[in-house]
C-alpha cells in the first residue's frame, strides 16, 4: 500500500509531499520538491530519475503534462510506475501504469494531487482529499491529518 499527496499552501506558497508505504526509506525515493518550481512523487516501482529529471524539466518551463510525457516515453518500465506532479502554477499531471497493483489511481483538487497503488480502494484517496480540503490546521499538520484519514479508510476496509 503506497499513496502520496502533493500540495501547495495557499498562504505561503510552500510545497509539501507526504507519503505512506511499507517500502523502506520512502523519504529518500518518492518525494522531490523544488521551491517555487513544484513537487513530484514517484512510486510503485520507483524510478528516482522521474523526480530528478522531472524537476529539471519543470525548471526549464515545461508543463507537468509535458514532463510526465517526456519521462514515461523514455522508460521501458513505465507500466509498473506511478507519478504525479504539481507545478508552481498549480497545474497537475499524473501517470499510473497499467501494471500497477490494484487498487490504483489518482485524484486532483484545488492545490493538491493524490495518487496511490496497492490500496484497499478509492476511499483511501477520497478520504485523504476530504480531510485535506476540510482541515483548518497549519500546512504540515494538514498533510499529516489527510494521510491519517486515508490510513483510517484503509483500516476500515481490512478484513481479519
Amino acid at each position: 500500500m503506497t499513496w502520496s499527496i502533493i500540495a501547495r499552501d495557499n498562504a505561503t506558497g510552500q510545497f509539501g509531499i507526504a507519503v505512506a508505504t511499507r517500502f523502506f526509506a520512502v523519504g529518500a525515493r518518492v518525494p522531490h520538491i523544488a521551491a517555487n518550481i513544484g513537487g513530484i512523487a514517484t512510486q510503485a516501482l520507483v524510478n528516482p530519475y522521474y523526480g530528478i529529471d522531472g524537476l529539471k524539466l519543470l525548471r526549464e518551463g515545461r508543463t507537468p503534462r509535458e514532463v510526465v510525457d517526456t519521462l514515461i516515453s523514455a522508460d521501458s518500465g513505465r507500466e509498473s510506475r506511478q507519478l504525479h506532479i504539481m507545478d508552481a502554477s498549480g497545474r497537475i499531471a499524473s501517470h499510473t501504469g497499467r501494471d500497477c497493483v490494484d487498487w490504483c489511481g489518482h485524484i486532483e483538487g484545488n492545490g493538491f494531487s493524490i495518487a496511490g497503488n496497492m490500496l484497499a480502494g478509492a476511499s483511501v484517496l477520497d478520504d485523504t482529499a476530504k480531510a485535506y480540503r476540510s482541515s483548518e490546521l497549519p500546512f504540515a499538520q494538514r498533510l499529516i491529518a489527510a494521510m491519517r484519514a486515508g490510513e483510517a479508510a484503509a483500516s476500515s476496509r481490512q478484513h481479519f
